[in-house]
């Protein structure tokens, strides 16, 4: 029985090419906070700094 593990090589991606740059205004969102109750980011923060964080859940 083998141990080895295989591992997928991908090609190399040049992350400064994707997506907007630095300090680029956020696009307009508005999505259902965890009451269902529609946030409008920009509205709600205000002249705040905002965190974006996207997660992606472990359930399929």
């Amino acid at each position: 029985m083998s141990t080895s593990t295989q591992h997928a090589s991908f090609p190399a991606t040049d992350f400064t090419r994707i997506g907007p740059p630095i300090g680029a205004r956020f696009p307009d969102v508005r999505l259902p906070d965890q009451h269902g109750r529609i946030v409008d980011l920009h509205a709600a923060r205000g002249a705040r700094k905002a965190a974006i964080v996207f997660h992606r859940s472990a359930r399929w």
